[in-house]
């Protein structure tokens, strides 16, 4: 419990406000391929998991909640490493990692496995006070932890984000990647002709939130009060801000992506003022 105390204190002191903790000797079985896995320390005994919430409401938007924002990569680890670096000052001899979205840690278990929230149906975890509107990243240490490890738990299985997917991705207990209209959006190269009908629905230039509109686990959860995500946001993009913009969360793919996307939505520019 002390140690717990004094993690929180630092944690806090790093702008990590949302945390919890398990015990990693249940993830390891569970550890995605990555290069990133190299960095993971050799006797991990605990992950500590925080989420940060990137929700603010928009009047009007063509991309997704996520990509409003400055990307949460070159803003979490930042984040996240001066934490690392905090905590290994305080626990001399303990190796503390950490991840952000290139990740071997399972981030959506753990996280739940940590207390932070519920997995959703859309495999988003769902926390109480921001709902599934929330960045995830971890830091893994060798340092044992109280964490009082809890089990995961889902959604109570509504059903509206299956309902309300406009490819109709979601399908029970995994999710037709090929329909989902976040990675449509994302797809280089040509889509077909199904595929640009699916993008014409979904009315986003960038991403898909429909299912998280819809759930109703997110109706009255808090905006983000994340100070990086309270500025910089850019909710409208035009013909030719993608190739301007930088440290967005589209920029890892080239301008042309949305720029095809933009073409198949051109009553988008006619709505902004």
């Amino acid at each position: 419990m002390e140690n717990r105390e004094r993690l929180d204190s630092l944690l806090q002191g790093c702008g990590v406000r949302l945390w919890g903790a398990c015990d990693f000797n249940p993830l390891a079985g569970r550890l995605l391929s990555c290069r990133a896995k190299a960095r993971i320390p050799e006797k991990a005994a605990s992950v500590l998991c925080a989420a940060f919430p990137y929700r603010s409401r928009e009047p009007l938007r063509n991309v997704s909640y996520y990509a409003v924002v400055p990307d949460y990569h070159s803003v979490l680890l930042p984040v996240l490493r001066a934490a690392a670096g905090r905590l290994s000052e305080a626990f001399a001899g303990y190796a503390f990692e950490p991840f952000v979205d290139n990740s071997p840690i399972p981030e959506v278990y753990a996280a739940a496995m940590c207390g932070l929230g519920i997995v959703g149906d859309n495999g988003l975890l769902i926390t109480p006070e921001y709902g599934s509107w929330v960045f995830l990243g971890e830091i893994v240490t060798d340092l044992p932890l109280f964490a009082g490890q809890q089990p995961v738990q889902t959604c109570p299985h509504c059903g509206r984000c299956r309902a309300a997917c406009p490819g109709g991705a979601l399908t029970g207990s995994k999710m037709e990647k090929s329909r989902c209209l976040s990675h449509l959006t994302q797809k280089k190269g040509t889509l077909s002709g199904e595929e640009a009908a699916l993008v014409q629905k979904g009315e986003l230039v960038w991403g898909c939130d429909r299912c998280q509109e819809v759930c109703t686990l997110n109706r009255g959860v808090k905006e983000t009060d994340f100070p990086p995500f309270q500025e910089g946001r850019i909710p409208f993009l035009r013909t030719g801000d993608a190739a301007r913009l930088t440290g967005r969360a589209f920029g890892w793919r080239p301008p042309e992506v949305i720029e095809r996307n933009l073409r198949l939505l051109p009553s988008k520019d006619e709505r902004l003022p």
